[in-house]
């Protein structure tokens, strides 16, 4: 299973409740251990998920590149295994204006999805340009947002103690296009972890939301979601833990370690 990019760790920064939102996204680099969540349906012939990610926020001139590396082996029940390697890089325009995208996905080492474009938003209306896998051009759904914009209006609404939270989202890492992304945030809750058990990282004791994203393709007439994704959100925006279901297999990421990086710029 791929991570969807919607979901890489980001990181941002509060202001007392209240108070409109001033948010400044924090460079970072983060890595997760990946496994598999309790035990697969009966259905499923998968027996075990093993990988590890690593997601990268950076400032640049005029924007921010998103890095994205997953590698998962899938253990099957006939002793077969998949070897997935999956990666997304990224740049998104500070104004919204401009986003690059470029996925790969390969299972064994066999190039099975290699998507690339830009899309552009002028007066609202985004024009995406695909390069690969076939060149097109889709024109988006007025109100889609890039994914940086989506991360500061869902904290704005986690803030300001909204429980819902719907938007479309492109991200670069389909080429279907736009995605609806209904979210719900809970309360905010405080539970004591274990630094020794997760990983000695400085954010286990910190409290956290709750957080459920459903995930539904455009058009999609069914009342399920293509996927699921639950988030241990802290107050720093930093996700101690997630947990995406696509109906077949769930898997866990915990966070391991995170390295803030400098603020760059022109």
């Amino acid at each position: 299973m791929r991570i969807p990019a919607y979901f890489v760790v980001f990181v941002w920064f509060l202001v007392p409740f209240g108070l409109k939102a001033n948010v400044e996204l924090q460079p970072h680099r983060a890595y997760y251990t990946v496994t598999l969540a309790g035990l697969p349906p009966p259905h499923s012939t998968v027996v075990d998920v093993r990988g590890t990610m690593m997601v990268e926020y950076n400032h640049v001139c005029g924007g921010w590149t998103v890095q994205q590396i997953s590698e998962v082996r899938r253990y099957y029940e006939d002793d077969s295994v998949d070897h997935i390697r999956w990666g997304y890089v990224t740049f998104e325009a500070d104004d919204g204006s401009l986003f690059k995208f470029n996925t790969f996905r390969k299972i064994n080492d066999e190039l099975v999805e290699d998507i690339r474009g830009i899309a552009q938003n002028k007066d609202n209306r985004i024009e995406v340009t695909y390069q690969k896998p076939q060149p097109k051009t889709v024109k988006l759904q007025e109100g889609t947002l890039f994914p940086l914009q989506h991360i500061k209006a869902l904290l704005e609404a986690a803030q300001n103690g909204d429980h819902m939270f719907s938007r479309l989202i492109f991200d670069g890492s389909s080429s279907d296009g736009a995605s609806e992304i209904n979210t719900f945030i809970g309360a905010k809750k405080v539970v004591a972890g274990n630094p020794a058990v997760e990983g000695g990282h400085q954010f286990a004791n910190m409290p956290f939301w709750p957080v459920r994203f459903a995930i539904y393709g455009m058009g999609k007439t069914d009342y399920e979601p293509d996927y699921i994704t639950l988030q241990d959100l802290l107050p720093s925006g930093i996700i101690k833990k997630y947990t995406i279901d696509d109906g077949t297999v769930k898997i866990d990421g915990i966070l391991e370690r995170v390295e803030l990086l400098d603020k760059g710029g022109c």
